[in-house]
């Protein structure tokens, strides 16, 4: 059963393409066939969905509504279609999740493979990205669940949950710190530091932090990736400036410290779980695990929104 008509698969190639001719080749169909489709939606609609350009064609703010709906449209559909296999007990569908990058570790491992064994037949497309790209693909439809410390709502985007995660510093269980529940800037003033690399949230964070209190930190090493800040403290290199969501699996394991600072100079990181306005009920499953996670670090010392 056809649930889209030609104008929306040409639409929407034409879209991606901003030509009508790349189009074409891509469906192998006649360009004029296209262009045909499109001057008569305009008519009916009574508003162009392009600007014509030398250079090709460029969506209007009209013809950007149009495509976002068209991919909601058919992400609703397939949950659909999804649902009524439910009924029929096979459980099919797909999902795509948008994580940051510090998510992309243990832990979302983990709560992948408990849905997977609820839902073995529904395909998981799983997407780490760096700032502002998981907000960018939930709202152009191209995530059905985002994680991200970018939580601002949109029209044609949710927060489902937040939680306020407090910077701090991952030191192995033999260290000298360890059994402190919590510590300040200067108590890490002598220390080798593993610092996030300029232009991630939780540096900006941190500067501002020292700057207001006058603290020096001696870094040993700048690093923009978070697994690889943990392998260098699991070397002994130095303790490293994380938040608690980048090391719950490790805490979990018992194979590293998290001791959150107490300054108050510190601003705490927003991390959220954002849908589509209309996500599938599918999505809202794995959310539920998601939410879940997001408690157990609520729970471990981090004040909830």
């Amino acid at each position: 059963m056809p649930a889209f008509s030609r104008f929306s698969r040409y639409f929407e190639e034409v879209a991606k393409r901003g030509s009508i001719r790349s189009a074409a080749e891509i469906l192998r169909i006649a360009p004029s066939a296209i262009d045909r489709q499109i001057i008569l939606a305009e008519k009916e609609l009574g508003v162009a969905l392009f600007d014509r350009l030398p250079q090709g064609l460029r969506l209007t703010a009209a013809g950007e509504h149009l495509v976002y709906n068209l991919r909601r449209w058919r992400r609703e559909y397939d949950a659909v279609k999804a649902e009524i296999d439910g009924i029929q007990g096979l459980q099919s569908g797909r999902i795509t999740l948008a994580v940051a990058e510090a998510m992309g570790n243990e832990l979302m491992a983990t709560l992948v493979g408990t849905f997977h064994e609820k839902y073995p037949k529904i395909v998981i497309s799983i997407h780490v990205v760096g700032a502002g790209g998981v907000r960018e693909m939930v709202m152009s439809g191209h995530a059905d669940l985002g994680l991200t410390y970018m939580p601002t709502a949109y029209r044609v985007m949710r927060v489902e949950h937040t939680i306020a995660l407090t910077p701090g510093i991952a030191v192995l269980p033999d260290h000298p710190l360890a059994g402190k529940s919590s510590l300040r800037l200067r108590d890490c003033h002598e220390l080798p530091v593993i610092m996030p690399e300029d232009g991630l949230r939780i540096r900006t964070c941190m500067d501002a932090a020292l700057a207001a209190t006058g603290v020096t930190l001696h870094p040993v090493a700048t690093c923009n990736n978070f697994n690889l800040m943990k392998a260098l403290v699991m070397q002994r290199v130095g303790v490293a400036v994380l938040t608690c969501a980048e090391v719950l699996s490790e805490r979990r394991a018992g194979t590293l410290v998290f001791l959150p600072f107490a300054d108050t100079e510190i601003a705490k990181l927003s991390l959220s779980l954002v849908t589509p306005s209309h996500p599938s009920s599918a999505a809202l499953k794995m959310a539920r695990g998601i939410v879940s996670a997001m408690e157990e670090m609520a729970e471990t010392g981090l004040s909830k929104k």
